[in-house]
């Protein structure tokens, strides 16, 4: 992409979760190189401090929402202040990093003739394609975290926008902001980190069988396990467990922004999702060098790699095995420890993965400008 073009990002939220961390890797790395910033966005909180570090950057503060009919004239002058930015700042692309943001986008995309560019980063019934596509506007092009999500979802993507080219784009992570500690250090330590917004589908409740399991084996380790409820039934069920054994070893630290210090001092990190579409605290866990331990799904198996200490789904007996060698072979921690943080580098810094995006745009580019 010529740095003369012009990207705007739409994104709902200034929260620190994966899709706006991905978001300011993509950021940092084109202001770095040169390009212009253009973000759409509630320009507050994490968001608003990690921009203000930008040199070459313009910000529309936006909070968007998905209009019900008694919104539609705070809708209506919302799409109409931001399609005046995309004409005064003469936007090519608008690419929309997420669902919530995309019925403006769409709106603005119509009204200002530009192409339109939505990143997707969950799992969709074919009916909410139908709706999010089929009734505002047609995307230039999908694009998908991994390859094994793309496969899952590009049939009903296109029986839904059949001529709509649907990509793989991974995450990426900056690997200097996750700094790893002294690796005998972080192989000493007694906890094992479990980063996951509490739900059905993270399974924390499994841990109280897995802390039993441990502790017979003389493992001397604790869980610590950070996200939000977002399943409050689920919430109550892993509490109810928590007083069936009080003698556990497991910590709910609730939501913490500074993660990275939390995998610097864990001495493995576990992943029990039944299902994901790409894993970004697999990620961060590889970033900080800190050894990934938990099920064989194809999403996670694809960021980690081969060689690793994945199992099949519900095998706690499994699923100690590797816990138990890491901690009794210090060299054997270490080796993976090293690899995963070298694979984090390689094939997920900015540096790979943000040109690969803006070949991505070139292509919408040139489709868009042909006769």
């Amino acid at each position: 992409m010529d740095k003369k073009s012009r990207i705007l990002y739409l994104r709902a939220t200034s929260m620190p979760g994966a899709g706006t961390r991905v978001l300011v890797h993509w950021l940092n790395w084109l202001d770095r190189n040169g390009y212009e910033v253009f973000v759409s966005a509630p320009h507050k909180g994490w968001l608003k401090e990690k921009l203000s570090r930008f040199r070459n950057k313009k910000v529309f503060d936006a909070e968007f929402f998905i209009p019900k009919a008694k919104d539609y004239p705070r809708f209506s002058v919302l799409v109409l202040r931001l399609c005046l930015f995309v004409i005064k700042n003469r936007i090519d692309i608008i690419h929309c990093n997420s669902d919530i943001a995309y019925f403006t986008a769409c709106a603005v995309a119509k009204i200002t003739r530009r192409p339109i560019i939505t990143h997707l980063r969950f799992h969709y019934k074919k009916e909410f394609y139908s709706w999010l596509f089929g009734a505002w506007r047609n995307p230039d092009l999908v694009i998908l975290v991994s390859e094994a999500f793309r496969r899952e979802e590009i049939k009903k993507i296109h029986a839904i926008v059949p001529d709509t080219p649907v990509k793989a784009l991974h995450n990426c992570i900056d690997i200097s902001e996750y700094p790893e500690s002294v690796m005998s250090d972080q192989w000493g330590s007694d906890y094992i980190f479990y980063p996951a917004a509490i739900s059905e589908r993270k399974r924390q409740i499994q841990l109280f069988r897995m802390d039993q399991i441990l502790q017979e084996k003389c493992a001397g380790l604790r869980f610590i396990v950070a996200g939000q409820a977002k399943d409050i039934e689920y919430w109550e069920l892993c509490k109810q467990e928590a007083d069936r054994y009080p003698s556990n070893h497991i910590e709910f630290v609730g939501h913490v922004n500074d993660v990275s210090s939390m995998y610097r001092n864990a001495f493995l990190s576990l992943t029990l999702s039944e299902y994901e579409t790409f894993g970004y605290s697999v990620l961060e866990s590889m970033a900080s060098g800190v050894p990934v331990v938990g099920y064989r799904i194809n999403a996670v198996e694809e960021v980690v790699g081969e060689n690793t200490y994945l199992v099949e789904l519900d095998n706690f007996e499994a699923l100690a095995n590797p816990i138990m060698s890491l901690r009794q072979d210090m060299d054997q921690w270490q080796t993976y420890s090293k690899r995963l943080r070298e694979r984090a580098q390689m094939y997920f810094s900015p540096d790979y993965i943000c040109p690969k995006l803006l070949d991505m745009y070139d292509e919408v580019l040139a489709k868009r400008n042909e006769p």
